[in-house]
């Protein structure tokens, strides 16, 4: 796992390349909305290009992790499969469905039913490199998202933002804050706080510190925790106390949303002291979400070596999916 994050500026890079090389066919028909299937690490890129296309795109963009589909979806759909693997069970029970309301579809796999249902239905493939977790895979993911959206005229160029994104990784410098971070999580209940805009990144730190860190965490977004979540910052008050809470702040956000966000603080402050702030390097915001996603893959990994778990393995998931299998 290690290896697998010193080397996300290099699978960035790569994934450019794949999606310059893509070969995609005309919608053929106007979009009206955009899905994306897919479930946990293969559905998080979906989550990033949310918050960067959102000022951009100009139909509904949603992300379906279920084995249904929604009612809108028919022929004035673009539907993204995203399944890493090619073989996520409620993707592919989705897809299936999905086929019979001749929706315009793009398969973003490494392999698996994914690439073999595409390939035998003349669908649109972008195949990846394959091998690795899931969760590892993300700079492909991302990439690809980003080269579908504007093949259909849905985002305009992003070739600057990207290039600023990919040396901001290339060019991380913050392990010891990574390290700093990891420590204060040791022992307490991490709980994420970002902005609607940045949202994709407090759901990536909490899968990667579950995931790698094998460590339970939460997230919520302001303003919305204004209204509800807020109030429970009371109890139980050994829980609170032995939390670390990390507010994600970047100069892109709603100036409403920041000073909610120093309100909020002052009001959590009564119930612990471990209150981490967090600001982004990058002018861009893709350059900023990178740059938060590799820093939370460096939490994740140190708060595994701490904890003295082996990042790699989710065996919990592995045995549900042999459990399923038998039913």
């Amino acid at each position: 796992m290690e290896q697998l994050i010193k080397s996300f500026a290099a699978q960035m890079k790569l994934a450019d390349e794949i999606g310059k090389a893509a070969v995609l066919s005309p919608s053929g028909t106007k979009i009206e909305n955009v899905t994306l299937f897919g479930m946990g690490g293969s559905a998080f890129g979906g989550e990033v290009i949310k918050n960067y296309v959102s000022d951009q795109c100009p139909v509904p963009f949603l992300i379906n992790r279920d084995y249904s589909v929604p009612a809108y979806v028919g022929k004035n759909s673009l539907v993204i499969i995203s399944s890493y693997s090619g073989n996520t069970e409620e993707t592919l029970a989705a897809f299936a469905e999905a086929r019979e309301r001749g929706a315009t579809f793009v398969c973003v796999s490494s392999n698996g039913k994914v690439r073999e249902i595409a390939q035998s239905n003349g669908l649109d493939l972008i195949q990846v490199p394959g091998g690795n977790p899931p969760r590892s895979a993300a700079g492909f993911s991302i990439t690809q998202l980003l080269y579908i959206f504007r093949h259909f005229g849905l985002i305009g160029d992003f070739e600057a933002d990207f290039q600023e994104a990919v040396s901001e990784v290339e060019n991380f410098g913050d392990h010891e804050l990574a390290k700093n971070i990891a420590a204060e999580i040791r022992g307490n209940f991490p709980i994420l706080y970002s902005s609607p805009d940045f949202e994709s990144v407090a759901i990536r730190w909490r899968q990667q510190i579950e995931e790698n860190g094998k460590h339970i965490c939460s997230h919520h977004v302001v303003p919305e925790m204004n209204h509800n979540e807020l109030v429970g910052w009371k109890n139980p008050e050994g829980i609170l106390k032995n939390s670390t809470v990390i507010f994600f702040e970047s100069d892109l956000d709603l100036p409403r949303n920041l000073v909610r966000m120093g309100i909020s603080k002052d009001l959590i402050a009564n119930c612990t002291e471990n209150i981490i702030t967090l600001k982004p390097r990058g002018k861009s915001r893709l350059a900023q979400l990178f740059y938060w996603l590799h820093l939370g893959d460096w939490v994740s990994l140190y708060l595994a070596y701490i904890n003295e778990e082996d990042p790699n393995p989710v065996k919990v998931i592995d045995f549900l999916k042999e459990e399923l299998a038998k039913q």
